[in-house]
């Protein structure tokens, strides 16, 4: 009758107590998996349209600035110019993204308590399964 050595015994009780713990996460309030689709989010949520209007509106008016400053400066200032207010723009842009990124947190945090999901993740990451809260991360960023 061969040994077998404690090495191989307590790899396999690490393995079993591995196989065992996963199945108990699985079937624990919280486990679910959410995902979410975040260029839907961006396209269709109320808040995100407001912030890409903003952004439109910011460039449109850098647009204007620059024609009527066109005829006044040179080629060296109007570049200047373009390049303090382009900056300008791309300030705002990433205040915006801030805001929105911190609002879809705040919305998938509440809405992943309130469907007891212990996780979201993106859409494009996952391949099969997984609960859609998109529609409901849309409504509630009005």
């Amino acid at each position: 009758m061969s040994r077998v050595p404690w090495s191989v015994v307590a790899v396999v009780i690490a393995a079993a107590a591995a196989l065992a713990a996963g199945s108990l996460w699985l079937r624990t309030p919280g486990s679910n998996v959410g995902v979410v689709d975040l260029a839907r989010i961006v396209a269709e949520s109320p808040l995100a349209q407001r912030y890409e209007k903003q952004l439109a509106d910011k460039y449109k008016q850098i647009q204007t600035q620059l024609d009527e400053e066109k005829t006044s400066l040179d080629e060296e200032g109007r570049q200047a110019r373009e390049k303090e207010l382009m900056a300008e723009y791309l300030k705002l842009k990433q205040e915006l993204e801030g805001k929105l990124e911190k609002e879809i947190d705040e919305a998938l945090g509440a809405i992943a308590r309130q469907k007891n999901l212990g996780i979201v993740v993106y859409k494009e990451a996952v391949r099969y399964g997984g609960q859609d809260v998109t529609s409901d991360v849309v409504k509630a960023l009005k």
